[in-house]
C-alpha cells in the first residue's frame, strides 16, 4: 500500500479500530467515537501524546509482543450512547472517567491544543 501511495500519489481513507495497523502507514490520524471526531493529529504525535480518553483506551488495547511487558489497559465502562439518537454533547461521556456537566450540555468541537494536534475534550481543553 505504501509503495502504491508513493508511486501513484494516492491518499487513503483507512477505517479501523486497530491503531497499530494505522501507525505503519498513516501520516495523519483522525479518531472518531460514534461518528463524532474526538482527536486528530500526525501519527507520531498521536502515539506519543494521546489526549482524548477514548484515544488513550484504544492505544492501551494494542497488544505488545513482549510477554514480560505489562501494558496498563484502560477498560471502558458504562453504557453506550445510542448511535441512532445520540444525546447532546460528547458521545463518549457515558463511558468517560472524566465526564463533567459541561461534556453533556453542549456540542464538543475540535480545538488545536498544540500545533497540528486537535482534541474535542473538556478535560483536555480546560484542565
Amino acid at each position: 500500500m505504501q509503495d502504491l501511495q508513493d508511486e501513484l500519489h494516492l491518499t487513503y481513507l483507512f477505517i479501523t479500530h486497530d491503531l497499530s495497523v494505522v501507525k505503519h502507514f498513516a501520516t495523519d490520524i483522525l479518531v472518531m467515537y460514534l461518528g463524532q471526531m474526538v482527536e486528530m493529529a500526525p501519527s507520531k504525535t498521536l502515539f506519543e501524546n494521546p489526549m482524548h480518553p477514548y484515544t488513550q483506551a484504544l492505544l492501551s488495547a494494542i497488544p505488545v509482543p513482549d510477554p514480560d511487558f505489562k501494558m496498563e489497559r484502560i477498560a471502558m465502562k458504562g453504557e453506550l450512547t445510542s448511535p441512532i439518537n445520540p444525546e447532546p454533547g460528547c458521545r463518549f461521556a457515558k463511558r468517560c472517567p472524566y465526564v463533567s456537566q459541561v461534556c453533556t450540555s453542549r456540542e464538543m468541537v475540535l480545538i488545536e491544543m498544540e500545533p497540528g494536534h486537535f482534541v474535542s475534550c473538556q478535560m483536555v481543553q480546560n484542565p
